[in-house]
């Protein structure tokens, strides 16, 4: 990091002189990547973050400009994927969620308030900050950036902590996945 190295003895100015010449270009490139500005914002601060973490140890000399380019690449596909399961995920609860109980027979009346029982202490089993911001989405509509600004939270956190919440309910309600198939074809 030649910028870096060169004024070792000034190494905060020197970061901050990388941050503002590349800090609004590489946001406009996240998000032409994945759409989102909050989200866009959020993966150039960590990029940042991770060099100023890594200013010992990295070596860049000249290269700085697509290290950071490419940092920001890497983190919007990964976001991408992250999504992607997310979205696949609520979409399999959403489907759950649709269907009325007064619209299945006995049995499938049955299955379903098992499943809902199970969903609900899974739900209540939650550390608390991580319920509250999975009720705030799930129950209340609101999005992670809504939930961020409510709670005076990063948008990163609202995410880190939805994806620790849909990690456990998976974990809870995997023994009720043929629950889940049933009540999906019954539609």
């Amino acid at each position: 990091m030649r910028i870096i190295e060169n004024k070792k003895s000034n190494e905060e100015l020197a970061f901050e002189i990388l941050f503002r010449k590349y800090y609004v270009r590489l946001c406009c490139f996240a998000n032409k990547l994945i759409a989102n500005s909050a989200e866009s914002e959020e993966i150039v601060q960590e990029v940042f973050l991770n060099i100023w973490n890594k200013r010992d140890h990295l070596k860049l000399d000249n290269e700085i400009r697509p290290y950071l380019f490419k940092s920001v690449q890497n983190m919007c596909f990964n976001f991408i994927e992250h999504k992607k399961v997310i979205d696949n995920y609520y979409s399999v609860i959403a489907v759950i969620y649709k269907n009325q109980a007064e619209d299945f027979n006995n049995y499938e009346t049955v299955l379903y308030n098992e499943l809902q029982k199970r969903i609900d202490s899974a739900i209540e089993s939650l550390p608390a900050q991580c319920k509250k911001i999975f009720q705030m989405s799930r129950q209340d509509g609101l999005k992670y950036m809504e939930i961020a600004e409510n709670l005076g939270l990063s948008v990163k956190t609202v995410e880190t902590q939805m994806s620790r919440a849909l990690a456990k309910l998976k974990e809870e309600l995997k023994d009720y996945l043929v629950i889940i198939i049933v009540c999906l074809f019954l539609n």
